[in-house]
Formats: structure tokens, C-alpha cells, sequence
């Protein structure tokens, strides 16, 4: 009896531990799918890791457009956090026509921090800046501008959300 005790013992631990051993996958980013909410309101929201950024847009897509806006040519909506603002025109007919956002210092996605600090090396990120626009659902701008700073110079660098280096400035020196 007491064989058959410690077999279904040492059973039980074993089957335990091989439970916890499990080859983890790696998780892919995807791009987001355009959101329509409704007809007249197509927006493609960005895949941001900046949680600030994620709650404004969030936002957004929950806004309804009232009946007030039909009074007017163009309605604008501005949604405000503490890094920035996402500014959204309807037309007449409560159509999204465009989305315009400015964000500053924020986190920045592993493709862009990955291709600055490999094409400038021992130069640190001291400021960010995010510009996201798009027009009928169509992405327009999609970059960051960022400040770097190695010793006493400093360097404005333009990156696009994939990691890409868009334009760069020449070296300035700081005062």
C-alpha cells in the first residue's frame, strides 16, 4: 500500500511540473483593420504602445456625432490627454472627412527605438514626437520626430512607424 501511495505521488509531481514546461510562441503585431462604426465614420486607428495615445483614439471611437453638426458646414471635435490631441472635421452631413494627431514624448514602438539606436549609436532619445493624420480613411502622415543628444550636440531625426529613417538634420550644437 505504501508503494502505491508514493507511485501515485511521485506520479502527480511529475505530471505537474511537465504541465509548466511549455514552449512559449512568439506573439506577431498585425496591423489594425480599419474601424468603420458606421457609414460616415472610417477610421483606421494606429497599433501605438503608448497607452495615452491608445485611450484617446479609444475614445474617439466611442464619439457619436449628433444632430447639431448638420447646422454647420464643417464640425470639428478635439479630444485632448496630456501628451497631445486628436482633432477629428465632419461635414455637413456628419461624414468623417479627416483625423489629425499630435502626441509628445511618447513610448515608442520596438522598430523605431531599434533603428535609431542602431544608426546612431551612444546617442540617447531625449525627445519624442508623434504626428498620425489621415483623410477619408486613407493614412496621410504617420511619423516620429525625434531629438537626439549625444555630448553637445544634438540631432532631429524623422522615422516612419516601421523603423524607417525619413530625413535627418545636420548636427547642432547645443546652448
Amino acid at each position: 500500500m505504501k508503494t502505491i501511495f508514493t507511485f501515485a505521488l511521485s506520479l502527480s509531481l511529475f505530471t505537474v511540473t511537465y504541465s509548466q514546461d511549455k514552449k512559449t510562441e512568439a506573439v506577431k503585431i498585425e496591423e489594425l483593420p480599419t474601424v468603420v462604426i458606421s457609414q460616415v465614420k472610417k477610421y483606421i486607428p494606429d497599433n501605438n504602445p503608448d497607452a495615452v495615445v491608445r485611450t484617446t483614439q479609444n475614445e474617439f471611437l466611442l464619439y457619436k456625432v449628433d444632430d447639431e453638426c448638420k447646422n454647420f458646414d464643417q464640425y470639428l471635435v478635439t479630444l485632448e490627454s496630456r501628451k497631445g490631441a486628436l482633432q477629428a472635421t465632419f461635414d455637413e452631413k456628419g461624414v468623417l472627412v479627416s483625423v489629425s494627431e499630435k502626441y509628445t514624448n511618447v513610448e515608442l514602438p520596438r522598430e523605431v527605438s531599434k533603428s535609431v539606436y542602431m544608426s546612431y549609436p551612444l546617442w540617447t532619445i531625449v525627445k519624442s514626437k508623434f504626428e498620425y493624420s489621415q483623410q477619408k480613411g486613407e493614412i496621410l502622415t504617420k511619423v516620429y520626430h525625434l531629438k537626439l543628444k549625444k555630448d553637445n550636440k544634438t540631432q532631429i531625426v524623422m522615422v516612419s512607424s516601421s523603423g524607417d529613417i525619413i530625413t535627418e538634420t545636420k548636427d547642432i550644437a547645443m546652448n
